[in-house]
């Protein structure tokens, strides 16, 4: 079957995209990669005298997983 799993970042605030993609996939050792998209925006704010810049990275991976028989069992398996 094949699945997505969403991944963001919004600069400072939280682990780096390329680091949540590794150990995403370190966690999951079993799936087939199919593809990785990958997103960038930032947008600034200046209002009264502030000014901000906002990071936000995004990555949706999609992936296939190992298909099991009614078993349980994957297929492949000896």
């Amino acid at each position: 079957m094949i699945r997505t799993k969403f991944l963001s970042y919004d600069y400072p605030h939280h682990e780096p995209i390329d680091k949540q993609i590794n150990d995403w996939l370190a966690k999951n050792p079993d799936i087939e990669l199919i593809d990785i998209k990958f997103q960038s925006n930032v947008s600034a704010v200046a209002d009264s005298g502030v000014s901000a810049e906002y990071w936000h990275t995004s990555a949706l991976i999609i992936y296939k997983e190992p298909e099991k028989s009614r078993l349980g069992i994957e297929f492949g398996e000896e």
